[in-house]
């Protein structure tokens, strides 16, 4: 089994796993994709590209609050289940499927997020649709990279890598970032700074879930006017 990522978080980088999913199917691997910040935000044909274990959790651009794990089980994955000695109990796939067949978890299950998700699913394909949510979240993280771009911020990914659901910028004007980010929380918008060694070096900004691109530029215009107050006290 080979675990790849889609979307990395922290770094904003979406790994092109339509070219490396392929390659890895034809090295007989069976292919488990981690698509936590990118499921229900981005694309992913897990049946055309023969992905094994897709998942996901619900609190990213599902726009549920965190508790409930979601994911695609390939029958070839099932079948190697019994080949893995040890495999513990809690994420036995055949358990799961045991249980499945009685309509039921193996644990106790988070009825509410479970009750969520079938409203956001019923939202998300009845709706608004879900090649609409996908060339949405496209039209943010294309206006984000824009916006970067204007105010003369690096992106940290290599171009052509970056995600759609979460943008990271190199603090390339070497400003202050906690202020800029305390700033804009007491402004009433949240982003984030860098993960450990990419802190005050990188910030991110989350564009997932139900946000509209008009949200998006009232934040951003916000973002560009603390930026613009941080570089003429430097």
């Amino acid at each position: 089994m080979v675990f790849i990522q889609a979307n990395e978080t922290s770094t904003g980088v979406y790994n092109p796993i339509n070219e490396i999913v392929p390659v890895l199917k034809d090295s007989g691997a069976l292919v488990c994709v981690d698509a936590t910040s990118s499921m229900a935000g981005i694309k992913i044909e897990v049946d055309k590209l023969g992905i094994d274990v897709c998942l996901a959790s619900v609190q990213k651009a599902f726009t549920i609050p965190p508790g409930l794990a979601v994911c695609s089980i390939s029958s070839a994955a099932i079948e190697k289940v019994p080949q893995v000695k040890n495999r513990g109990f809690y994420f036995d796939f055949l358990e799961l499927v045991k249980s499945n067949e009685k309509h039921q978890t193996p644990s106790t299950p988070p009825i509410p997020q479970i009750r969520a998700l079938v409203a956001q699913l019923d939202y998300i394909l009845n709706h608004e649709g879900l090649e609409n949510r996908f060339q949405r979240h496209e039209r943010l993280g294309k206006r984000t990279r824009m916006w970067a771009r204007d105010v003369n911020f690096e992106m940290f990914p290599e171009k052509g890598y970056e995600s759609n659901t979460v943008s990271t910028m190199k603090n390339s004007l070497n400003i202050d970032i906690t202020k800029m980010i305390s700033t804009l929380l007491a402004k009433g918008y949240r982003i984030v700074n860098g993960y450990g060694d990419l802190k005050n070096k990188t910030f991110r900004i989350g564009h997932m879930g139900e946000i509209t691109v008009k949200e998006l530029e009232e934040m951003l215009k916000v973002l560009t006017d603390i930026v613009s107050g941080l570089k003429m006290n430097q």
